[in-house]
Formats: C-alpha cells, structure tokens, sequence
C-alpha cells in the first residue's frame, strides 16, 4: 500500500469516528468471539439463563401474571403491591402476584359491661379467613371469645366464672 493509500484510511477511519458511525460486519448469532459487535447484533440477542443478551423490562401486569419468560423484573416491580408496618399493632400485606395474602397482629383489652370492638390496621379487601385469640392476662384466667367479624375487625368478649370482665388479650388473623 502506498502511503497515500495509507493515509486516505486513516482519514475514513478518523471520520467515520468523528461522526460516531462506524460500519462493521455485524457478527452471527451466538458468535463469542472479539469481532466488532454492532448494535443489530446485541438487539438479536435475547438473554436467557445460558445466554447474555437483551431483554425488555417486564411490566407491572406481566409481573403479577407470572406466565412471561422473556422479560426481566425490577426490584421495584417485585416490591409493588408489598406493604407492612410493624409493630405491636401491624400487619404485612403480600403483593397480588403472590396471592394478595394479608397478616395482621395487635392487642385489646376486654371490658367489663360488654363486648368490645377491635380494629385491624388496615382493612381485608375481601375478609378475614382466620382470626386467632388469645388470653394474656395472668390474673384473669377466664374465656375470650369473639361475637361479630368482618373486613374492618371483630367484637370481642371476656368471662370469667362470675361474669364479663377486663382480660388483656392478644389476635392474629390472616384474610385476603
């Protein structure tokens, strides 16, 4: 080659660099060698378990559907839809793609003159499927019960031999 010939190379090459437009065969697929990888041939590569490559971001409804293997999830979207707050009063909310489960915990105290209604931190948006109570009271050993549930809480009572009294009581329930 001449060093005209030599020259008028560097020039394309130094131009095409200039514009940002470099040409350049676009290797097969699969190919792992260090030939030039242009951007088609990154766009034809679609990542899998045993293969690099691209992959779209899953949306929001494909991640709570579950069915789609071709797509990536964020940490956000596998987040959405989790919601807790802990406590002595608290519950933990699962997100709908795994089945929407809720658990909630607190405490009340039973009264004397009658029933007394309980709270959940947050309401079931379909119901309660189980609540658990439970006598805390060392002084009290009497019976706790409950009368009434629904999405929001449940009305509880405590009996002891001569009657309704103050127990300090404790509950779980689960619902979804």
């Amino acid at each position: 080659m001449s060093f005209a010939n030599n020259l008028s190379a560097i020039a394309r090459l130094l131009t095409a660099a200039a514009s940002g437009v470099i040409n350049g065969i676009t290797p097969p697929a699969k190919d792992s060698s260090a030939a030039l990888a242009t951007t088609e041939w990154f766009k034809t590569e679609q990542a899998a378990e045993a293969n690099q490559g691209t992959a779209r971001v899953a949306t929001q409804a494909q991640t709570n559907a579950g069915a789609d293997d071709t797509t990536i999830v964020t940490p956000k979207k596998l987040r959405a839809g989790l919601s807790l707050s802990l406590g002595m009063q608290g519950y933990i909310a699962f997100p709908s793609w795994v089945g929407g489960l809720i658990i909630q915990w607190g405490s009340y105290t039973t009264s004397q003159t009658g029933d007394v209604g309980v709270t959940y931190p947050i309401a079931f948006p379909s119901g309660a499927t189980a609540l658990v109570i439970g006598n805390n009271s060392q002084s009290a050993l009497g019976g706790v019960g409950t009368s009434y549930s629904s999405r929001t809480g449940f009305n509880a009572g405590g009996w002891v031999t001569g009657g309704r009294t103050p127990i300090a009581c404790s509950y779980i329930a689960t619902g979804f």
